[in-house]
This record gives C-alpha cells, sequence and structure tokens, in this order.
C-alpha cells in the first residue's frame, strides 16, 4: 500500500512539473513569438518592395505575384497577428476583437487574408508553367503584362469566394464572442479549402512545370541554355522551394487544428490538455512563417534575386559613397581578372 502511494506520488508530481514547465514556457516565451515574427515580417516585405520594384524584376508576372502576395502576407501579419500578440501578452485589446457588429468581419480577414497570400503564390507557379509551355500554346498567353490585373482580380475573387463561409457560419455571442455556430461543418470547410485544395492544386502545377521544363531541355539539349532560359529557371527554383516550405509550414497547422477542435470521445487529463494547448499556440505562431519566409527564402535560392537586392540597397546609397562602392567593385574585377589570366591584362 505505502509502495502503490508513493508511485502515485511520483506520477502525480511529473505531472504537475510539465504542466508548470509547459506554462512557463506559454507565459514567459512562446507569447512572445509573434512579436519576433512580426519584425522579420516587416523587414522581409522591406526588402521584397525594394527587389521587386526594381526595373529589372517590376515588369515580370511572376515577381507582381510574389510582390502581391508580400503585400498579404504584411497585412496579415499587422491585422491577425498584432492584435493577438497585444491580447494575449499585455491584455490590450483592439476594438474589432470585442465589437458584435464587426465580428464577421474580423473572421472573414483572418481566414481571407492568409488564402490570398498562398493564392498570389499559386498564381506564381502558374505564370511559371505558362512560360514553359511552347510559344503556340494558348496557356502562354496568361505570361503576358497585359493578362496580369485581370489574373490578379481573379485571384482576390477566388479567395473571397473561398473565405464566404466565415460571413454565414460565424455569428456573436455574449460572454463567448465570435464563434461558429456549426464548428464540425466550419471545420471540415476549412480543413478541404485551405488544407487540400490550395496545396493539390499548387502540387499540380508544380508537376506540369517539371513536365514542361524536362521536355524543354530535350528540345535545347546539345544547343547551350539561353540568358532568358536561366533566369526562368532561378524563379522556377525559387517559386519551389516557397511552395514546398508553404506545405509543410500549412501541413503541421492544419494537422494541429484538427486534432485540437474535432471532437473528442475519450475526455483528455488536464495535463493532457495543457499539452495540446501548448502545441496548438506554437503550431498557430509557425503557421505565421507563411507570412514571413519569403524575402529570406528569395535571398537564400535566387542569385537575380540577391543581385537585384544588393544594387537597390547601394542605390539608396548617397551618391559619393555609390561612386566609392562601384570603383571598388571594379578594382576587385580587375584584380580577379589579373590572377585568371594575366597574360590578357596589360
Amino acid at each position: 500500500m505505502s509502495m502503490n502511494t508513493t508511485t502515485s506520488n511520483i506520477v502525480s508530481s511529473q505531472i504537475s512539473n510539465t504542466v508548470i514547465v509547459l506554462n512557463i514556457l506559454s507565459k514567459n516565451y512562446v507569447v512572445h513569438l509573434p512579436l519576433i515574427l512580426i519584425i522579420f515580417g516587416v523587414i522581409g516585405f522591406i526588402g521584397n518592395a525594394l527587389t521587386y520594384l526594381q526595373s529589372e524584376l517590376r515588369s515580370n508576372p511572376c515577381c507582381i505575384y510574389s510582390f502581391c502576395s508580400s503585400i498579404a502576407d504584411i497585412i496579415n501579419l499587422i491585422y491577425n497577428l498584432l492584435p493577438s500578440y497585444l491580447s494575449g501578452a499585455y491584455g490590450i485589446y483592439i476594438p474589432w476583437f470585442r465589437l458584435p457588429n464587426m465580428c464577421k468581419f474580423f473572421i472573414f480577414c483572418l481566414g481571407f487574408i492568409p488564402h490570398l497570400s498562398i493564392n498570389f503564390l499559386l498564381m506564381s507557379i502558374i505564370d511559371r508553367y505558362a512560360c514553359t509551355c511552347s510559344l503556340t500554346s494558348r496557356i502562354r498567353r496568361l505570361n503576358q503584362i497585359k493578362m496580369v490585373p485581370w489574373l490578379i482580380i481573379i485571384t482576390i475573387l477566388t479567395s473571397f469566394i473561398s473565405s464566404i463561409r466565415t460571413l454565414i457560419l460565424y455569428e456573436y455571442r455574449t460572454g463567448r464572442g465570435c464563434v461558429a455556430t456549426n464548428t464540425l461543418l466550419n471545420n471540415i470547410l476549412y480543413a478541404i479549402i485551405n488544407g487540400t485544395i490550395q496545396p493539390v492544386t499548387m502540387l499540380i502545377f508544380v508537376l506540369l512545370t517539371f513536365r514542361n521544363v524536362h521536355k524543354s531541355r530535350q528540345r535545347v539539349a546539345g544547343m547551350g541554355i539561353s540568358q532568358s532560359h536561366r533566369t526562368r529557371n532561378q524563379f522556377i527554383s525559387l517559386i519551389l522551394v516557397q511552395i514546398l516550405v508553404t506545405g509543410i509550414i500549412s501541413l503541421q497547422w492544419i494537422i494541429m487544428y484538427l486534432y485540437y477542435l474535432i471532437p473528442v470521445t475519450v475526455p483528455r487529463t488536464s495535463e493532457q490538455q495543457t499539452i495540446v494547448n501548448f502545441i496548438y499556440s506554437l503550431s498557430n505562431c509557425c503557421y505565421y512563417l507563411n507570412n514571413v519566409k519569403s524575402f529570406y527564402l528569395s535571398i537564400a535560392t535566387s542569385h537575380l534575386f540577391r543581385q537585384t537586392f544588393i544594387k537597390a540597397l547601394i542605390r539608396l546609397l548617397p551618391r559619393n559613397q555609390r561612386q566609392r562602392w562601384q570603383l571598388t567593385q571594379t578594382n576587385v574585377q580587375m584584380m580577379t581578372l589579373t590572377k585568371i589570366n594575366p597574360h590578357r591584362i596589360t
């Protein structure tokens, strides 16, 4: 009897320690993760704006969609994540959080803006698919700059239609705030629209783009690769990495979202619920990496993006410093040429 009591006390102590540690981590660290994401998101947005608005890239449809996605990203961080951080860390509530009349609008934006961001990423891979099609294909027209405004409007309308469920299924209830009237239906629709349709559509166009690139390489085998093809391939690599990382981030969130919200037959213990709550909040923060990653992945994967970004930074320098930098670069290039072939430099 004494041993059973001792064992029970040890298990109880371990459980209580787990709960205490997770609560400390949540209150002292996880709660401040949104602020870090917002800071990096703002820096990334400025970097994207400086790069995509340069003359080398601003007339490229793929870059236009990527920049539109970046705009949606920063709006999502400021409109959705910042109020959540202020309320969770300091108890400061933005008015639309608690106003009954703003309930549906707030929930709509909570779903619409992230969906729009990923939709523009989808448009980027569709554009890359179109530019790899044969010159006689009608799909090639999607790559024309005059089509971009229409495709942007279609993208916004698609995200609006996909998020309209929130205007139907949510309402304000006193004491509970803005809640879904049919939780199960809402969760299923969210999982299908955000967790299935978008990733599957992106995967389809990734495979189609790979197929076209493979055919293109077979046609030009032995002829060399032109500069336009190199630029095209760089953007394809950039977008593919973006899609891969987006898929991983979205998948972990959808799995955790469904696990957290779908009713369970066996009630969870207090320790289990604490663990689930901790992982859910951490997963939710990680989901906002989708709105932060764009600039940093572009810098890491695309030489053209890096080059354009550096040029944009140099153009911001005062004239005398800009000339000094250009002179330094010229000297470095001359020294490199001298080392490679000293007999050609006289």
